[in-house]
């Protein structure tokens, strides 16, 4: 019989964090969807105007249950730098996630300008960028904005 000393991915604090940063993620997404939605649809909102209010709203949930369950954050650093820190990663992967849904807008459409998108591309746009920029957001949330200052 081999007996493997290798640990059970669930114990692996990097994989524990992960699967946390995906749980925040989901409240986080819901949050962002369900506004820019809205805002997109019924009030015929501009998407890009529209995402950018629902993604002010969730970053800040996101930080907050980030700081404290996932990464256990608090006090590495002042509540303002971390929050700024936060924002401003996250502000990155804003700018990818409008990038994708704009690709996924134009490869449905062959427009790059002027087009409200159809609903169901919309949907297919956010679950696009969002499964890519959830990367991004927790390697520079893990490496950077919660990292524990070396003293």
């Amino acid at each position: 019989m081999i007996v493997s000393n290798i640990e059970p991915l669930i114990h692996r604090k990097g994989i524990r964090q992960f699967v946390k940063f995906c749980i925040v993620g989901a409240t986080s997404f819901t949050i962002d969807f369900g506004i820019s939605f809205c805002l997109t649809f019924p009030f015929h909102m501009w998407w890009v105007l529209a995402k950018t209010i629902s993604f002010s709203l969730a970053v800040t949930n996101g930080f907050f249950l980030n700081q404290r369950w996932t990464f256990k954050a608090v006090g590495h650093r002042s509540h303002h730098e971390q929050y700024a820190m936060f924002f401003g990663t996250n502000i990155v992967g804003l700018i990818i996630n409008l990038t994708i849904m704009k690709s996924v807008f134009f490869f449905t459409t062959h427009q790059w300008h002027g087009q409200h998108p159809k609903q169901s591309v919309f949907i297919a746009a956010t679950l696009c960028a969002t499964a890519i920029v959830m990367f991004w957001n927790f390697f520079a949330s893990k490496h950077w904005t919660f990292k524990k200052p070396v003293a």
